[in-house]
């Protein structure tokens, strides 16, 4: 079993309050939500993700003694973060900071969190996990797991929200080398490091999925996993990188894999064809650090949606929309949005339509009563293919890696990050849109399920 964490960025600020009394240690109580994962997709192993969702830090009176080598809080006070964790289904969690620079968990603190667990385990049962977080003064995080015989993991930490992190991960695969020099000499040695530990999952493989793949592979991405139902025909060749007259229909998905594999930079990207409304691909998005949404159906975009405020997972979303008025293009407008938890959804920037997403999910189930209820009247359209060009196409997913680039760096400074940018090819010129969170939004409005994590029904906020 594998673990890691996640720690939304959001709670930086308080951790750090938290962790650091002056110049003596001090901590909190937490308590971490659960992310399964049956069978990762670039392991194949069983992973458990653990999402922070609530701190609780030490009062004066909590505190026995402290020092900028220790910290003592009476043991009393754990009690109720046990009771609320095994009743609301949370993993405890305890987090300190060491303001000496100290860059692992100590002796000391071994024997206090083995304690720790000792009494989850006894108070919560013998398969209870416990959680440690340690803050060090430069905002490095470090965590680990303890079992239920006494031993602890250590286990990477992602920065998830408006930036991008990621913490004591080591690539699956080797160093490339220097084939990344240049990108380094831009953004540093540390971005390498980063994009070559990220796990990706980019959602379609058409005309901004397939560049947005190759692009991130020649970045560095070590296994991207690209998730596509459809086929190569020879209407889509003229915008599909890396398809050939000779795939045609073949799935879009292994096709691009199968292009960025053979490119001999040593990646191993995964393609599969599949509708990520499946229930046997949920693995795929819990497993992912970062999703690109590249998808053109409403259904998919409405999951993924929901799925970046449940889970804590950052989703960019990508749109070209073409529109034609008599004999030229009235409006051609790329469009890639951000979410995560404190941001606006797509339903509050009224991006997804829920109408259209319940017709196309009858489709994919039952494509006969789809058609009899066109027929009917009660569904307009027949899905017609939307038009698109490559180098807009193009152009959009660049715009999405840019953001990527943006969570993970910050490259384009203070204010530099927003949730949704604009470029309008014919004019031609970007902007960045606001938009406010309706409070009465079922996704981005209810804080209560941000970061929720596993729930049955999956995704179901009433459960």
């Amino acid at each position: 079993m594998d673990y890691d964490v996640i720690v939304p960025q959001r709670f930086l600020k308080p951790l750090r309050q938290a962790a650091f009394d002056g110049a003596k240690e001090g901590g909190a109580w937490a308590l971490f939500s659960s992310a399964r994962v049956t069978r990762d997709p670039v392991t194949t192993k069983p992973r458990h993700r653990y999402i922070l969702r609530q701190i609780q830090p030490f009062t004066a009176t909590d505190i026995v003694s402290s020092s900028s080598k220790h910290i003592t809080v009476k043991t009393d006070t754990f009690m109720p973060i046990l009771r609320q964790s095994q009743s609301e289904g949370f993993a405890p969690g305890f987090l300190h900071g060491h303001p000496s620079g100290y860059p692992t968990f100590s002796k000391q603190d071994d024997m206090n969190e083995m304690a720790l667990s000792q009494a989850t385990r006894n108070r919560n049962g013998s398969e209870a996990k416990f959680v440690s977080l340690l803050v060090l003064p430069d905002d490095t995080l470090k965590a680990r797991v303890w079992h239920k015989d006494g031993a602890s993991q250590a286990a990477p930490v992602s920065i998830t929200g408006s930036q991008l992190r990621i913490m004591d991960r080591h690539p699956l695969i080797a160093d490339r080398g220097s084939d990344l020099d240049r990108q380094a000499r831009v953004f540093g040695e540390l971005f390498n490091e980063q994009i070559q530990a990220l796990r990706v999952l980019i959602v379609g493989a058409g005309g901004t999925g397939s560049p947005l793949a190759v692009m991130l592979a020649r970045a560095g991405l070590r296994c991207p996993v690209i998730l596509d139902p459809d086929i190569v025909e020879d209407t889509n060749l003229h915008r599909l990188h890396g398809a050939r007259l000779c795939d045609v229909g073949r799935p879009k998905a292994e096709v691009v894999a199968d292009h960025i594999n053979g490119m001999g930079l040593g990646t191993s990207a995964i393609g599969l064809q599949g509708n990520i409304l499946d229930a046997s691909h949920r693995d795929l998005l819990v497993s992912a650090d970062l999703i690109f949404c590249c998808t053109d159906d409403h259904a998919g975009r409405l999951l993924l949606n929901r799925f970046a405020y449940f889970y804590e997972t950052s989703v960019v979303d990508i749109g070209l929309a073409v529109e034609r008025g008599g004999s030229g293009i009235r409006d051609m407008t790329g469009r890639v949005t951000t979410l995560y938890p404190g941001a606006a959804c797509l339903l509050c920037r009224n991006i997804v339509d829920p109408a259209r997403a319940r017709a196309e999910e009858l489709r994919r189930r039952d494509p006969e009563a789809f058609r009899q209820q066109v027929d009917d009247g009660y569904i307009l359209g027949g899905g017609d293919p939307e038009p698109a060009f490559i180098s807009m196409t193009t152009s959009v997913a660049t715009m999405a890696m840019e953001e990527m680039l943006q969570l993970m760096t910050g490259f384009r400074s203070t204010g530099g990050t927003v949730t949704q940018r604009l470029r309008r090819f014919q004019v031609p010129e970007d902007r960045r849109t606001g938009a406010k969170i309706d409070p009465d939004c079922p996704v981005c409005g209810e804080s209560e399920f941000w970061g929720i994590g596993d729930i049955t029904p999956f995704l179901d906020r009433v459960a």
